[in-house]
């Protein structure tokens, strides 16, 4: 039995996952748990910090020590990685004082991003934190807080994110990463990574109130005493500050350099590519990843295995009962269904703005439809088109950043999305792109567990490509690409057209 293990928990939008590995990166370990998401009104979206956040971890970290049978004591570092840009208000004794409002998904702040353009300008934001405000950003959501529950804004101490606040149940300290820090836009200041006072203080916040800011490998503090008794840790496991799932999933991948494209198939999906320089632009989102010197540019819409944990939860009850009885996956079973449907749906297509968007573009009010719908569609069809719908959204994605002159020299595939093999082969089909699928799919975990690594300084920045090989490529059939091709062109006209129609419902 090797003598150090590292622990990876990812917390993200619908599933928390966890893995245990050795120091050479192989997996003793791992669990999931699926959560929900609550949507108490239109457009809001939120998650409960200790039933879901905290809950979660404790559950995936006592079993992933209880299966591998590792002493806690032989655990040399955790770290956490979560969804983000997220914001929970903590009282002085660090306790939540309402549910954590979520990224981009989470459309309330309309009104105070409006504010923010009319207080400071369009450009401040970009010029400042790298990002055009949007519902991703954080000091509209503070803003909305203050403004509308002044209560609970009174007795804020701090503003944490989920990361954060694990990091805080295990050490007791207060820090953010700079990565997720940076996604957020205002009030963090990108280029002199650090917190900025003037949109802090228009926000209503004293910087006192922000979290310390660190990078994501280093050490937070270590694991207490009542910590340890709820995560079956160790006291004293050294815990790192941690980062964004996005951030740790792109460092699972061992993607720094310039000209990686990383397509990350989660919840919702995301196109990003490394870059070495910080280049801002409106219609792009910039951040810096959870290593020095290192940025991501693109973007991430609200749409993807969203769509199909619906499809799953609504039309799939044959097969989510089959897998209860100990049958196959109720989403490998779907998959199987999608191939029975022939490229391009049948002329079934399908827009995937179920929840909004907020990349290539921002319309938090836009909404998802079948075009194309006859008698002779069945659910293969209806189940396929959703995947392309997600597959012509990364093929957009990918146009807006090469539209401004970015190059992509590969594209990396990770995320739950990429155990669909079939999910995979239509978006390299839609997009023309060949994709490397690596060994590991578990993705921000792995990341995780990999900063936790560089807390313990038992690993450097550059060994993570021994981790996490290719296991396969994946290539763009031809003939595919020619049907979707012409199914693209009326994909992207249908959001315009359908504009006034939607305005009228």
């Amino acid at each position: 039995m090797a003598e150090i293990y590292l622990m990876g928990i990812d917390i993200g939008t619908t599933t928390s996952k966890g893995v245990l590995v050795s120091e050479n990166g192989m997996i003793i370990s791992q669990h999931i748990i699926e959560h929900g998401v609550s949507r108490p009104k239109p457009n809001w979206a939120e998650h409960d910090a200790d039933n879901i956040w905290w809950n979660d971890f404790c559950q995936i970290s006592n079993m992933l020590l209880k299966n591998s049978q590792v002493p806690p004591s032989k655990v040399a570092a955790v770290s956490c990685s979560a969804l983000y840009p997220v914001i929970l208000p903590v009282d002085r004794l660090g306790k939540p004082l309402r549910p954590a409002i979520l990224y981009g998904i989470d459309m309330r702040s309309t009104a105070q991003i409006m504010y923010f353009k009319e207080t400071f300008g369009n450009n401040y934001s970009l010029q400042v934190s790298g990002n055009a405000l949007s519902s991703q950003s954080i000091g509209p959501k503070i803003l909305w807080l203050k403004q509308n529950e002044p209560d609970v804004f009174s007795k804020t101490e701090k503003i944490l994110f989920p990361t954060g606040y694990i990091t805080y149940r295990l050490t007791g300290s207060y820090v953010a990463d700079h990565g997720s820090a940076s996604l957020g836009g205002l009030p963090y200041d990108t280029v002199n990574c650090r917190w900025d006072e003037k949109s802090a203080k228009e926000c209503g916040l004293q910087l006192s109130q922000l979290p310390e800011l660190y990078w994501s490998g280093d050490l937070a503090g270590k694991v207490t005493a009542e910590a340890a008794a709820q995560t079956g840790l160790a006291v004293g496991t050294l815990v790192a500050v941690g980062t964004g799932d996005h951030c740790a999933e792109v460092l699972s991948l061992g993607a720094g350099k310039a000209g990686t494209a990383v397509a990350s198939y989660g919840t919702t999906v995301g196109v990003d590519l490394c870059s070495s320089r910080l280049n801002p632009h409106p219609e792009l989102t910039v951040c810096r990843t959870g290593l020095r010197g290192q940025y991501l540019v693109g973007g991430c819409s609200a749409a993807g295995a969203g769509l199909t944990k619906w499809f799953r939860d609504n039309f799939a009850q044959v097969e989510i009962e089959l897998e209860k009885d100990g049958g196959e996956n109720a989403y490998a079973s779907l998959t199987k269904l999608a191939k029975k449907a022939p490229p391009g749906s049948d002329g079934l297509i399908a827009l995937p703005y179920f929840d909004g968007e907020r990349y290539p573009f921002f319309d938090p009010n836009a909404t998802g439809a079948f075009i194309g719908l006859t008698l002779s569609h069945r659910r293969e069809h209806i189940y396929r088109a959703l995947l392309e719908s997600v597959a012509y959204s990364i093929r957009h994605m990918s146009e807006n950043l090469t539209d401004k002159g970015y190059v992509f020299e590969e594209m990396l595939a990770v995320g739950g999305g990429t155990q669909s093999k079939e999910w995979v082969q239509i978006v390299s089909d839609v997009s023309g792109y060949s994709q490397h699928v690596l060994q590991q799919t578990h993705g921000s975990s792995i990341g995780s567990a990999f900063l936790a690594g560089l807390c313990a300084r038992v690993l450097s920045s550059k060994s993570i490509k021994e981790w996490n090989m290719v296991e396969h490529t994946v290539t763009p059939n031809e003939g595919n690409k020619k049907i979707y091709d012409a199914r693209y062109k009326t994909y992207r006209a249908l959001y315009p057209a359908l504009l006034t129609i939607r305005k009228e419902i």
